[in-house]
């Protein structure tokens, strides 16, 4: 073998091991599912989820947190903790799926928003919110590691993908 396939087969390697760093483990998704859910269920009023036996806590305020903890610990993992303006463009995947993450997040927002603005009875109204902001929270999950598989075959690529 030339000492340029050498080379070439040392820098495969070194892309393999890093883009094994960025797997996030089946916490990850469980913990970004809840937390979502919870930071979009404060779009509706308290008092529909009342009616259904829920106590007054500050699940928004806690699922927010660790929502932003947890997106913390995604960009650290996946080296995106740079200071970029735009951090999406780091990883040419992004580019195609960061828009998707966006759009369901402000969508579950704005749905479980509207539900507590309808006038119909608040309990159906505050069911419904509770089964949107867990479906929204199981899908920006399914998102986030959506994005965590693309990052890591931009990785093993290389700069081939740009």
């Amino acid at each position: 073998m030339d000492e340029y396939q050498v080379g070439m087969d040392v820098v495969a390697r070194q892309r393999r091991a890093a883009a094994a760093r960025v797997r996030l483990g089946w916490w990850f998704p469980a913990l970004t599912a809840v937390s979502w859910a919870l930071a979009v269920s404060s779009a509706f009023p308290a008092s529909g989820y009342r009616r259904l036996g829920i106590p007054d806590l500050p699940y928004g305020q806690v699922g927010g947190l660790l929502f932003l903890a947890l997106i913390v610990l995604f960009s650290v993992r996946s080296g995106m903790n740079r200071r970029d303006v735009w951090p999406f463009t780091a990883y040419p995947s992004l580019r195609r799926r960061f828009p998707a993450f966006v759009l369901v997040g402000l969508g579950g927002l704005a749905a479980v928003f509207g539900l507590g603005r309808l006038s119909g009875p608040p309990t159906g109204a505050a069911w419904a919110a509770v089964a949107v902001a867990v479906a929204a929270g199981c899908v920006i999950a399914f998102l986030l590691t959506w994005m965590a598989a693309g990052i890591r075959g931009d990785i093993v690529a290389g700069g081939r993908r740009r």
